[in-house]
């Protein structure tokens, strides 16, 4: 009798999961979190309602792992270029090379990836929002935060705590609505301009961010560039 032949792993599981985050991601992007129902996700993603909830136990949970997906990824780059900003040289150079490491990651995923320019829409989407659903993210994205809070204390030893934290909050508003993908470059420009043009819209928003966190958190070294 021939030995029975060693089972292949099932992958069934954990394509339908990367399916429902997929429909999940481009719906909330598309939709926002409250628009968007369990049944929408089901059905693009041609999965049964068991699989939602044996996978993700609920909506919020779903939304969260939505988030965390990419998040961690981005992090993980985010944080060594972090890692290599200067310790020394002009305060310009050095934001410059801040604002680098939060902003230039983003560009070949947004480029490539059609799930990262959903992520990237929904992120900026709820970045004003009031979602009881981001408290389950909090962790995620906070920790990169102060990583980049600790860093900015450095160049500038002397500006108050606010001011540093009012300059992260800049930046971050600054870059989500920047890959944001909403067609208002295209729409006052008629064309000429692309809002997914993302390495010329990077390279410029890079030295506009720095510029202001110069101005803000060093007045006398923001006041000296603008001459």
């Amino acid at each position: 009798m021939p030995a029975p032949r060693p089972r292949k792993p099932r992958s069934d599981g954990l394509e339908a999961r990367a399916r429902i985050l997929d429909s999940a991601e481009a719906l909330f992007a598309e939709r926002g979190f409250h628009g968007t129902s369990i049944r929408d996700i089901t059905e693009h993603a041609g999965v049964r309602l068991a699989a939602v909830n044996y996978h993700f136990v609920s909506k919020e949970i779903l939304f969260r792992d939505v988030l965390q997906r990419r998040a961690a990824v981005l992090e993980e780059e985010r944080l060594g270029q972090l890692a290599r900003v200067p310790e020394r040289g002009s305060a310009r150079a050095r934001v410059e090379a801040l604002v680098g490491a939060f902003v230039l990651p983003l560009v070949p995923y947004a480029e490539q990836s059609a799930g990262f320019r959903n992520y990237l829409a929904l992120i900026a989407q709820i970045g004003s929002s009031r979602l009881q659903a981001l408290l389950l993210v909090e962790d995620t994205y906070n920790p990169l935060a102060q990583r980049f809070i600790q860093v900015l204390s450095k160049i500038f030893p002397g500006a108050k705590s606010a001011l540093i934290h009012h300059a992260y909050t800049f930046m971050l508003a600054s870059t989500m609505y920047s890959f944001s993908n909403n067609l208002r470059l295209d729409s006052m420009t008629q064309g000429k301009l692309r809002s997914d043009d993302f390495a010329a819209i990077s390279r410029n928003l890079v030295t506009f961010v720095a510029g202001g966190l110069v101005a803000l958190c060093d007045p006398p070294a923001g006041r000296q560039a603008r001459r």
